[in-house]
């Protein structure tokens, strides 16, 4: 369930700094996208848990409301104070990783449930995409790559709380790097 809202602060994060920038007329020093990428990113990690399991039409309308709920709260707190809003979601990240940590040493442990129920469980083909996995790759395997990119927001959030708001963002190389990556990628797999 955690996952059901953990695209909302970024997407709010982002809406915020987008429309001070259009009302100030002045750059946002590139925290826009960053903040747009972990919106995306979460999503994703909600698209594959809901693929994966079955989800009801009862988990549906939870995900519904808590996002409603979750929205609002998150929108005022960044209009007020984003750097509260920052560390605050830098610490739930901390929580995802421990989550997907233990669930990771749990899933590849004989004898427990998750590793009964877990441990020959095949990745679901939305996240072979997502992640560019082998097609053989295991529901472990996604787990892995979730407490990556958890550990990823958990460091961006925390960052982000401890600048000012003018700060230029630390991240923008990487999202470059990234892109020539997926770039070069995408070019290989024409050829």
């Amino acid at each position: 369930m955690l996952e059901s809202v953990a695209g909302c602060p970024g997407m709010v994060a982002a809406a915020v700094r987008h429309f001070r920038s259009l009302r100030t007329l002045r750059r946002d020093h590139g925290w826009i996208h960053t903040l747009l990428e972990e919106a995306e990113n979460e999503r994703m990690h909600l698209l594959v848990c809901m693929k994966t399991f079955d989800v009801g039409l009862g988990t549906r309308l939870a995900v519904m409301f808590g996002q409603y709920v979750f929205v609002g709260f998150l929108s005022l707190t960044y209009l007020i104070q984003p750097k509260a809003l920052h560390r605050f979601v830098g610490y739930l990240e901390e929580t995802a990783s421990q989550t997907y940590f233990d669930l990771i040493k749990t899933t590849t442990t004989p004898g427990t449930y998750l590793h009964r129920d877990w441990g020959s469980l095949k990745a679901p083909t939305i996240a072979k995409n997502y992640w560019r996995m082998a097609d053989d790759s295991m529901w472990v395997d996604v787990l892995k790559n979730l407490f990556a990119d958890e550990t990823n927001h958990r460091d961006v959030n925390h960052t982000f709380a401890s600048m000012e708001d003018d700060d230029p963002n630390p991240f923008v190389q990487k999202h470059l790097d990234d892109a020539a990556k997926a770039w070069h990628l995408e070019n290989k797999e024409k050829k």
